[in-house]
């Protein structure tokens, strides 16, 4: 028979574990009232991934321009293709929608659906074999654009971000209190101009990277058959036009037989019509490169602008009419 002693220790230890429970859950509220009612400090809205906002209102603005063209990637693309320099050579409108893979490319997309038109617009896509491997509806790059975004929606839809938020919450109250306004100089909401290139790298030099060991991102077919399923159901199924493009990569990479496989596959995804783009174009050499994350860098950026517009050059018949 257990003692009273016993039964008191562990009517004790229920208490205080409901208690704990309790206290634990009042703090994670007290963050999310924070996370909305504070307003966010320089910090967070000079930040890389702040610029979502700004793609958003660039494609609402833009919507239903006739003839326009949209990049889709990661920040291969932001940082790799001049969508200026493609419009004022194709005479029609072109905005670079490409921010970072982490985002994951369906979260991205999701995001972006609302300002595209199938009947005006060609979605470009130039994946990066990151942007495949990493697409996941879970990430902390994702929780970060959650918590920029003060998404309360989407929390609720993805809460495994709530440590995140609750993290960038109580980081963003120390910054008020400490006065702190750094901005990285390249990865910066800034550095990208208005139709979504990002630019702030192209006044800086650095040594080429080295990819002597260069490895592939791990893609298995399971994630490339996810790829291919949401652009199929939610963009071609919806009625857009789609163009593939490979994204830039360093030479090595077009060594491994599974990289032409799977730019086969993905071409196969292209509903215009275009010659299936020549892979080794894009395969580049290290002296091209902003660093070793296959950043271009500004020659770099002229010779995969170029690659890109040789391939729009045959999905569209000519200038868009206004």
């Amino acid at each position: 028979m257990p003692s009273s002693t016993s039964s008191s220790d562990g009517s004790a230890a229920k208490r205080a574990l409901f208690a704990l429970a309790g206290a634990f859950a009042l703090l994670n509220a007290a963050a999310l009232v924070l996370w909305q009612a504070i307003p966010l400090t320089p910090v967070s809205t000079g930040r890389y991934l702040a610029a979502v906002d700004d793609h958003l209102a660039m494609l609402e603005r833009s919507k239903g321009q006739e003839g326009r063209v949209i990049l889709i990637g990661g920040s291969g693309a932001a940082f790799s293709i001049s969508a200026e320099a493609l419009g004022e050579e194709l005479g029609r409108p072109v905005f670079n929608g490409g921010i970072q893979a982490g985002i994951g490319f369906r979260n991205l997309m999701d995001l972006y659906a609302p300002h595209l038109d199938p009947e005006n617009d060609l979605i470009v896509l130039l994946p990066e074999l990151e942007l495949l491997a990493e697409d996941a509806r879970y990430s902390a790059t994702w929780c970060d654009v959650v918590y920029l975004r003060k998404d309360l929606k989407r929390l609720i839809g993805q809460p495994r971000c709530l440590p995140n938020v609750i993290h960038r919450t109580y980081e963003e109250v120390r910054y008020h209190l400490t006065g702190n306004t750094s901005v990285d100089a390249v990865y910066r909401r800034s550095g990208f101009n208005a139709v979504g290139d990002l630019t702030s790298h192209l006044a800086i030099d650095r040594p080429p990277p080295d990819f002597g060991e260069y490895r592939l991102p791990d893609i298995t077919p399971q994630e490339l058959d996810r790829f291919e399923t949401y652009v199929k159901d939610e963009l071609i199924g919806r009625g857009f036009d789609v163009l593939y493009v490979p994204a830039a990569m360093p030479e090595p990479a077009c060594r491994w037989r599974e990289v032409d496989a799977i730019a086969a596959q993905l071409s196969a995804l292209s509903t215009v019509d275009a010659a299936p783009p020549e892979l080794a174009r894009f395969c580049l050499p290290a002296e091209l490169f902003f660093d070793g994350a296959g950043h271009l860098n500004r020659e770099g950026r002229v010779i995969q602008t170029a690659n890109v517009r040789s391939v729009l050059e045959q999905a569209v018949a000519g200038p868009a009419t206004n």
